[in-house]
């Protein structure tokens, strides 16, 4: 079956974690958003949901940083932070596509880490908690690093997404995939609240024009200029390379001061459908 779903989020845990903090105009788009996503999920009849994630330190740490990890385990833990007001619950995963990626990664020549092991933060936890609030859908997660130098660049990104597209497209069952992250922020540094409007804007033209060379050269300095936090749209570059003949929407995106983040949501339309 092909690809038949994909879409880029923002998971600032300000969503769940104290949504009265941000103006009802702004909180109202954002869950709005989320609720275009879940019904295009549904509507597409997606049997797994891959998700990739930035690592928050919930699972590795600088002793071990792998570029990417996918999660192969039936089971999940999340999420770690008690304070999202999130149930903590276990989170069904598909092992066997988890594992039928791994080796499609390796025959292209992404040795990626793998984990039957993972614990969930809001990275994970908090799109998949609007997307699929009943779990219906087994999830394959691919945490990636967004923390410490060296960090995977735009171009690997972007391929990376491409072998999942390719593994996804001579699979059995319908695969749908989110990229989570970002966009600007510095989360707990010096310039916390700090929105780069302007980068945010730009990166979101470049990904809805699918202006690919623009989107492989971004440097890291560039995406630095969004905050340490920014590095996180790494997951929607993967997405890009996922769903490159695709048409890309954007959603909304609001620069949410009280959640201290930029929020933005893409969804992309299969060229069957426009």
């Amino acid at each position: 079956m092909p690809l038949v779903f994909a879409c880029s989020a923002s998971h600032t845990p300000g969503i769940t974690a104290w949504p009265e903090a941000a103006p009802k105009k702004q909180r109202d788009a954002v869950l709005g958003a989320f609720n275009k996503l879940k019904e295009g999920l549904k509507d597409s009849g997606a049997e797994v949901l891959v998700v990739i994630a930035p690592e928050h330190f919930a699972n590795f740490f600088l002793n071990n940083m792998p570029a990417f990890c996918i999660g192969v385990g039936t089971q999940h833990m999340g999420p770690v932070e008690p304070w999202l007001n999130i149930e903590r619950k276990s989170i069904s995963g598909d092992s066997a596509f988890a594992n039928t990626l791994l080796q499609g990664c390796y025959d292209e020549g992404f040795e990626i880490s793998f984990s039957n092991e993972l614990d969930f933060d809001h990275g994970v936890v908090l799109p998949i908690n609007f997307l699929i609030p009943d779990g219906r859908i087994p999830i394959v997660p691919i945490i990636f690093n967004a923390l410490c130098d060296p960090m995977p660049s735009p171009k690997r990104c972007f391929e990376f997404g491409r072998v999942i597209r390719e593994v996804a497209d001579k699979n059995e069952k319908k695969v749908a995939i989110i990229g989570t992250g970002g966009l600007s922020h510095w989360p707990g540094e010096a310039e916390h609240g700090i929105i780069n409007e302007r980068f945010d804007k730009q990166f979101l033209h470049d990904i809805i024009q699918n202006d690919v060379d623009i989107l492989l050269n971004y440097s890291h300095d560039k995406i630095s200029s969004s905050g340490t936090g920014g590095h996180e749209i790494r997951s929607w570059i993967a997405v890009a390379g996922a769903a490159t003949m695709w048409k890309p929407e954007l959603l909304t995106y609001q620069a949410i001061n009280a959640w201290a983040t930029g929020c933005g949501f893409v969804s992309y339309h299969c060229p069957n459908n426009f």
